[in-house]
């Protein structure tokens, strides 16, 4: 059976002809993914909407689907990472519900329109960084750095420490494959081990923030390992989706794309259209069974393309074109059922405050060069602009 490559360079710069072609030949299709292997992916609106609120008969756990449980089924990994393998992303019903419910109060619309200050004052330092006499790199120099910096004020970590973290993280983004993941693990040993020693300093002085309130809440009952892999899925999670979502707006602004009041239609759309998180973690058939006129076996890895859907024609009139006022646009670019991201409300609120800051000094940006296609790293599951360079002009 043939199967389709989602981290191409073609398809990650234009995916409209090979989402067509995935989509004429059915609603779930086959898939090569780097690290992941072969898999059944969904290639429409409504079949990833399906298996995503679907728990009776997909799994995160591969203990629920007939394999091992999730902490063993990742034995090659180092000892140090076995750990951070059970974390919210891989559990199913009631042990997802506990962990989502320790930390839903925190990622709540009025928890997040709270951190709205915080996230200005970040904004405008990492601005007021800037050289506008050179070239700047906004994915390095200000995207990625704005939601490291936020995710460290909400959990609490000190500040002296940020920026080691921020240093030791950023090579965690790059891996794309099984020999290039390897690059990874020095930062993922130097990441668990500086949150190790924060959540023990927390323990024994209590502080603002998230990872404080984890620990000292009589109510809560998450171990230490808990609390850290939901810090460490909370960094690489919580940076990514909104770097590649403020770089992909850049660029599109920076192409001529309008963007102005109310920019949360715009970035609602820049969500939909760029898709930077290409696809749901893999679920696991629980017992064999026919799904959209194909045969899942028991333990089959199944995927929701994020982006097909978001692309889907039958839900999105004029799907491949980017229109900053859409209304309604009904995505699903932040996931969809009982595991839709924990930090939608966080991701809108910084890429908004971003944007808005930097075109409200920079409105004549200009991207260098000008013409130039934009490159998108090959990292698996997301769709994120590499570098984009530009000049800086009020």
């Amino acid at each position: 059976m043939p199967h389709h490559k989602i981290n191409d360079p073609d398809f990650l710069k234009d995916p409209t002809a090979i989402l067509a072609h995935m989509r004429a030949e059915g609603a779930l299709v086959r898939i090569k993914l780097p690290i992941i292997g072969l898999c059944w992916s969904t290639t429409t609106d409504a079949a990833a909407r399906d298996i995503l609120k679907d728990d009776a008969h997909f799994a995160r756990n591969p203990a629920n689907a007939g394999g091992r449980d999730i902490g063993r089924y990742y034995w090659f990994l180092p000892r140090f990472m076995r750990s951070l393998t059970r974390n919210i992303l891989g559990f199913d019903g009631a042990e997802h519900k506990r962990i989502r419910t320790a930390v839903d109060q925190s990622f709540s619309r009025a928890s997040i329109k709270a951190l709205r200050p915080d996230i200005t004052r970040i904004a405008d330092h990492y601005l007021d960084q800037l050289d506008t006499n050179k070239l700047v790199d906004i994915t390095e120099d200000y995207a990625r750095l704005l939601p490291l910096e936020v995710i460290c004020v909400l959990l609490g970590i000190k500040p002296d420490l940020r920026t080691t973290l921020a240093r030791a993280i950023s090579p965690i983004s790059k891996p794309t494959g099984v020999l290039t993941l390897q690059t990874a693990l020095p930062g993922l040993y130097k990441t668990q081990k500086l949150l190790r020693v924060e959540i023990t300093h927390i323990r024994d002085t209590p502080r603002d923030g998230l990872l404080s309130t984890l620990i000292h809440d009589p109510t809560c009952d998450l171990t230490d390992d808990e609390i850290l892999s939901l810090a460490f899925i909370l960094f690489i999670a919580g940076h990514e989706t909104t770097l590649h979502l403020i770089s992909g707006a850049v660029f599109a602004i920076s192409e001529g794309a309008p963007f102005n009041e109310p920019t949360s239609l715009a970035i609602e759309e820049f969500m939909r259209f760029f898709s930077p998180v290409l696809m749901t973690k893999p679920l696991l058939v629980r017992e064999t069974r026919d799904r959209f006129g194909q045969t899942l076996k028991q333990g089959d890895k199944v995927i929701a393309q994020l982006i097909a859907a978001n692309h889907d024609p039958v839900r999105f009139e004029n799907a491949t074109d980017l229109q900053t006022d859409r209304r309604p646009n009904a995505h699903i670019g932040f996931g969809f059922g009982p595991h839709v991201c924990l930090g939608m409300h966080l991701a809108r609120v910084e890429t908004q405050i971003a944007l808005e800051h930097l075109f409200q000094r920079f409105p004549n940006l200009e991207r260098c060069p000008k013409d130039a296609s934009p490159l998108y790293s090959q990292r698996v599951g997301f769709r994120g602009i590499k570098h984009l360079k530009v000049k800086l002009r009020p």
